[in-house]
């Protein structure tokens, strides 16, 4: 019998499997696949390059909320030293990312007039509740005290640090609250040293001092007796536990419990969850393109970049480069082929303007189609005070943590910070 199963291998429910048997619980981890990770996998190829499934970078790096699992564990993440070279990709050009308000009363980017709208936004946004703005859009907490045709198209970079360029579609209290987090910080992204293996490979450290990860292990059945969890039919066998952890995306617990103990207000959340898509290349070349070593976001395109073998050169094999592209893809993206197509051509023409050497020089290339990138779009109706919480009001002993509960932060943000409250309501229970 163990003290606490856990459904999923990605930041949440390795964190939370870390965090619980580093306190002394018998954990069993089960996962579908033949590897840990989720949508945050990570593995080295017979070539010798570190692939991963996407590009995960730890926002606010060591005063980040990753980070803050690995303190209670009394651990750090081994992050890149800051490079502070970041750039953003605006009107078909490539310009320095501004460091704080200052930085954006300086950047030639913008008029100044504009550059003066913009420095009151942001000290706007400082100054602002994060809790009144919930439910409502960037674009309506823009448009309450501004009105500025450059800001207008300068808007989607705020709601792109949260991952939903879409002014009238992100909410403003997720923008809010990340931008004064960030605000307050003074540190942008932290890349981990040798990716997100790295991430998983400590946390599983700790889990097999008092648990055990089973992979190729489907889990079948969350079982519920008397309002109250007692174990998990898998595809192997049964364990018996009183406490589960579901670490997956909410949509995929439907089919593991009997949904008549759920309420009907998480499910019908549940069924109506949007998520976000989005194509990643990885590109190989024989010379560096470019000496940067942060990132790249897009301002008014859609688009992020890293260039990993530049800040860390274990990413690939000696004399190769590897920087990965993203585009996300429209929303409520179904699989059509065509917009792949679209999105592809897009991505390199972007690439073409500001780097007019870098498709030539590509010897090969890797494209991934991810179905599911964020599992939950920060909207007013996902923002945190909507999303279901953590502990299930219905059944004792089960908790939902992931990307699409009620955590902190946006994205793997969100799913570090659930797995440390799943632990807490665990362990003072």
């Amino acid at each position: 019998m163990a003290d606490v199963v856990i459904i999923g291998t990605g930041y949440a429910g390795m964190s939370a499997a870390a965090l619980l048997t580093h306190a002394g619980r018998k954990v069993v981890v089960l996962e579908e696949s033949g590897m840990v990770g989720g949508r945050a996998c990570s593995y080295r190829d017979e070539k010798g390059y570190t692939r991963e499934y996407g590009a995960h970078s730890h926002r606010l790096a060591h005063k980040g909320i990753a980070n803050e699992v690995f303190k209670r564990l009394g651990e750090e993440i081994d992050f890149l030293p800051e490079a502070k070279d970041a750039k953003l990709i605006f009107k078909g050009r490539l310009w320095e990312r501004p460091e704080g308000p200052m930085g954006f009363l300086k950047t030639p980017m913008l008029s100044f007039r504009a550059r003066l709208v913009l420095l009151a936004l942001l000290v706007k946004i400082k100054k602002a509740d994060p809790a009144a703005w919930y439910d409502k859009t960037l674009l309506d907490f823009y448009q309450t005290s501004f009105q500025h045709p450059e800001i207008d198209t300068f808007l989607p970079f705020l709601g792109m640090t949260i991952m939903c360029p879409s002014p009238d579609k992100v909410s403003a209290g997720e923008v809010i609250d990340f931008l004064q987090r960030a605000l307050a910080a003074g540190v942008g992204v932290g890349e981990p040293r040798g990716g997100s293996s790295r991430i998983f490979f400590t946390l599983r450290k700790y889990i097999e001092k008092n648990g055990s990860i089973h992979l190729h292990e489907k889990a079948e059945k969350i079982i519920v007796e008397n309002s109250r969890t007692t174990g998990v039919k898998t595809s192997k066998t049964t364990y018996t536990a009183p406490d589960i952890i579901f670490a997956g995306r909410l949509p995929q617990v439907l089919e593991l419990i009997d949904n008549s103990f759920l309420p009907a207000a998480t499910i019908d959340y549940i069924k109506n969850i949007e998520n976000s898509s989005s194509l990643v290349i990885d590109f190989i070349t024989e010379k560096p393109v470019t000496g940067i070593c942060s990132g790249i976001l897009g301002v008014d395109i859609p688009i992020w970049a890293r260039f990993q073998s530049n800040a860390d050169p274990s990413f690939t094999p000696d004399g190769k480069y590897m920087s990965t592209w993203g585009m996300m893809l429209p929303w409520h993206f179904d699989g059509d082929k065509k917009i792949v197509e679209q999105a592809e051509k897009r991505l390199k023409s972007a690439i073409s303007a500001i780097f007019p050497n870098f498709m030539p020089m590509v010897v090969e290339e890797r494209k991934i189609v991810v179905p599911v990138m964020n599992g939950n779009v920060l909207t007013p109706a996902q923002s945190k005070p909507y999303r279901p919480d953590i502990q299930c009001s219905s059944i004792q002993g089960l908790y939902f943590i992931g990307d699409t509960v009620r955590g902190d932060g946006c994205s793997g943000d969100i799913s570090f910070s659930s797995a440390m409250k799943a632990v807490d309501k665990i362990l003072s229970a």
